[in-house]
């Protein structure tokens, strides 16, 4: 699983300025902590920090930055946001402006930036409830804000799995909290989220023959990574031929994908599982006693 930020763009009037970001490490740790059904919540980015006239210094991606760390915060809404799927992949691209925003903590509703005129954007982060989750230095991009004119951010992040879909339309665990993902049959108000249930093997794509719970195999875990131990004998089909003898009964070579499996639940103060659930596959080729390990990182 890889997050990768295709760009970050600022608008101000008829000028745009145009850079990637940096993904921080909370930005990775809970998207995959949100799909292994720990206590992180399901990151989404709502919220635009900006920085004004002095830089922030030192800033890594273990870097734990908070919108009290910058002097602007713009909002972005659900109808801001779009999301372009398909069965291994995610496109995420989100719009702010200064249509309402907090300055030092005051907030300020369709009024003009008037209090900051003048000042120059050195540095823009990306989070919610004041979590920073990316950052990009823009302190050598001369970004000054005129009051006079418009100020938008806008943003675009890929999410990409190795493996496929099946029984779901896109990789719902890599954006949960994002999609605000709901059931066509479900009438409730809460959405769905997705949780890894299962590891295995079979020979379709989403059609495991062989299943294994992720508790009953699971042998690592950190916060970037999970990690199974199952051993695996090869087996070699027996098919018919011309020579086809009474009592013969073809046999399929084992193995020919890894899937994991999703379950989706309710979200809420508590948490409500459904039998509802989706596979991803990815071609598999090696046996022996493995040791399969799924993580996240960075495109």
């Amino acid at each position: 699983m890889k997050i990768n930020n295709e760009f970050v763009e600022v608008k101000i009037g008829n000028r745009k300025f145009t850079r990637k970001n940096m993904i921080l490490n909370r930005f990775l740790k809970e998207t995959f902590g949100s799909q292994m059904g720990t206590v992180y919540r399901s990151p989404y980015i709502i919220q635009c920090y900006i920085k004004l006239n002095t830089p922030l210094e030192n800033v890594t991606y273990d870097s734990d930055l908070r919108a009290t760390d910058f002097d602007l915060t713009l909002f972005g809404r659900n109808k801001d946001r779009k999301i372009i799927t398909n069965r291994n992949s995610a496109k995420v691209i989100i719009d702010f402006n200064d249509n309402s925003y907090f300055y030092q903590n005051k907030r300020y509703d369709g009024k003009s930036l008037d209090i900051v005129d003048g000042q120059k954007i050195v540095g823009i982060g990306f989070g919610y409830f004041g979590y920073c989750l990316a950052y990009v230095d823009t302190s050598n991009m001369n970004i000054i804000i005129n009051s006079k004119e418009r100020l938008a951010v806008t943003r675009v992040d890929n999410f990409q799995s190795d493996g496929v879909c099946t029984g779901i339309d896109f990789p719902l665990h890599l954006i949960n909290g994002i999609a605000k993902y709901e059931l066509e049959f479900d009438t409730t108000s809460k959405h769905k989220e997705a949780q890894l249930y299962s590891i295995g093997f079979g020979n379709v794509e989403g059609l495991m023959e062989e299943e294994y719970l992720i508790e009953d195999v699971e042998i690592d875990r950190d916060d970037y990574s999970i990690t199974f131990n199952i051993p695996r004998t090869q087996k070699n089909g027996a098919y018919p031929s011309e020579n086809l003898r009474l009592g013969f009964y073809p046999v399929k070579d084992n193995s020919k994908y890894l899937i994991f499996k999703y379950r989706l639940f309710k979200v809420g103060e508590i948490s409500v599982p459904l039998d509802r659930y989706y596979t991803m596959s990815k071609p598999n080729t090696d046996f022996g006693d493995l040791n399969i390990k799924l993580k996240i990182e960075r495109g």
